[in-house]
C-alpha cells in the first residue's frame, strides 16, 4: 500500500505543500511573500490590517496578526474561506511550475496536513480532523493532471548520481500516454536567465554501454558529461529514443542491413521508418521544470536546433561535437552529414 503524505513544517521533505513555504505568489494583482500571507490577509477588509499582514516578515507573524485583529475578521469569512484557500493554493501551484510537477508526482496518494493544532485545515494530529487543506491540494492535483502540460510529460523523482566526472543529480520523467521513461542529469546551479550548457542525447545502448565503434554516441555522451562538470553547471537530457526512435531490436535489424551495404538512412527506410523518428516536443516540460529559457547546446544535429526553437528555447550558442570519429563509423558519419544535414567536420581516418 502506498504511504500517505504527511506535511506540516515548510522545511520537511514535503514542505513545499505548506502555506508557510517560501514561494511568493501574485494574487488579485498583489504580491505576497507566501500563500499564508495572502490567506491571512483575506480575512479582513480593513486596508490598514491587510497592509500590515502583507508587510509581515514571516508567515508566523501573519498568523499572529490575524489573531490580534480577530474581532475585525469579515462576517462572511467562514462561508468563503474554503474557496479562498482553494484559489490561493491553485495560484501557488500554477505560478511555480516545478511545484506543480512535484504535486502531480504524488499521483493518487492521500495528502494530509498533519497538525495537532488544527482539525479543520489539518488532520488534528490523530486523524479526526477534516484535513481541508489536504483535500484542496488533492483537488488542485487532479485539475493539474487534466492540463496539456501534464498530458505530455510528468516528473517522477530525483536522486544523487556520483560519476567519474563529479556528482550529478538524476531526475526521472515519463510520458503518461506511452509510459516511455526519460532521464535528466543536472549539475550545479545557474542563474534564471543564464545560457545553460545543454546536451540532448538519445539513448544508444550499443554506443553508450557497449562502447560500439559503429557510431559516435558513446564518445559524445562522455564528452558532454565532462564538459558540463568542467563548466560547473549544465543539463543532460537523456531520451529513451533508441535508434533515432525505431527501438533497439529494429536498430539491430538496421545494423544487419548496413552490414549488407545499406547506409544508416537507407536501412531505416527499408524497415518502413523515416530516417529520424524522434520527437522533442515533450522536452518543453523539462525546460519548464528547470526554469531554462536560453541554452548553449552541444549538438551537430540541425533538427535539435529546430526543435528547441519550436518549443521556445533560445539557442545562444551551438557547441560542435567531434569526438568518437574512427574508421568503423566514417561512412555512417558521412551519411549523416550528406543526407541528414549534420554539421560535421570529418577528417581522414
Amino acid at each position: 500500500m502506498t504511504k500517505d503524505i504527511w506535511f506540516y513544517e515548510p522545511f520537511d521533505a514535503d514542505g513545499y505543500l505548506s502555506n508557510f513555504a517560501d514561494f511568493p505568489i501574485t494574487f488579485e494583482h498583489q504580491e505576497w511573500q507566501t500563500s499564508e500571507h495572502c490567506y491571512q490577509a483575506s480575512k479582513f477588509t480593513d486596508k490598514a490590517i491587510i497592509n500590515q499582514i502583507q508587510k509581515a516578515t514571516t508567515p508566523k507573524e501573519t498568523f499572529e496578526l490575524s489573531r490580534k485583529y480577530s474581532a475585525q475578521i469579515r462576517g462572511d469569512w467562514f462561508d468563503i474561506r474554503y474557496q479562498r484557500m482553494l484559489d490561493i493554493v491553485s495560484a501557488k501551484f500554477t505560478q511555480h511550475t516545478r511545484l506543480a510537477y512535484y504535486l502531480v508526482a504524488t499521483e493518487e496518494r492521500i495528502i494530509k496536513e498533519h497538525s495537532h493544532k488544527d482539525d479543520y485545515w489539518g488532520d488534528g494530529g490523530d486523524g479526526h480532523g477534516k484535513n481541508c487543506l489536504g483535500k484542496i491540494l488533492m483537488q488542485v492535483r487532479e485539475e493539474l493532471k487534466q492540463t496539456a502540460r501534464f498530458s505530455l510529460l510528468r516528473y517522477s523523482e530525483s536522486t544523487k548520481l556520483p560519476t567519474q566526472f563529479g556528482q550529478f543529480k538524476m531526475h526521472g520523467f515519463y510520458e503518461p500516454n506511452t509510459g516511455q521513461e526519460h532521464v535528466v542529469l543536472s549539475f550545479g546551479n545557474w542563474k534564471q536567465d543564464e545560457a545553460v550548457l545543454l546536451r540532448i542525447h538519445s539513448e544508444c545502448l550499443t554506443g553508450d554501454a557497449f562502447s560500439s565503434l559503429r557510431c559516435d554516441c558513446g564518445a559524445q555522451l562522455q564528452f558532454a558529461m565532462k564538459k558540463i562538470a568542467d563548466n560547473g553547471s549544465g543539463l543532460l537530457i537523456y531520451l529513451r529514443q533508441e535508434g533515432r526512435g525505431i527501438g533497439l531490436l529494429n536498430k539491430i535489424k538496421a545494423y544487419n542491413l548496413q552490414d549488407k551495404g545499406a547506409d544508416t538512412v537507407e536501412a531505416n527506410v527499408l524497415l518502413g521508418f523515416e530516417s529520424d523518428q524522434r520527437s522533442y516536443f515533450f522536452c518543453k516540460g523539462i525546460f519548464e521544470f528547470f526554469n531554462i529559457n536560453t541554452v548553449n547546446v552541444m549538438t551537430n544535429n540541425p533538427l535539435k536546433l529546430q526543435a528547441l526553437d519550436e518549443i521556445g528555447i533560445n539557442v545562444n550558442q551551438r557547441i560542435p561535437l567531434n569526438d568518437g570519429h574512427n574508421s568503423h563509423n566514417k561512412h555512417y558519419l558521412t551519411t549523416k552529414k550528406n543526407k541528414m544535414g549534420h554539421i560535421l567536420t570529418i577528417e581522414d581516418i
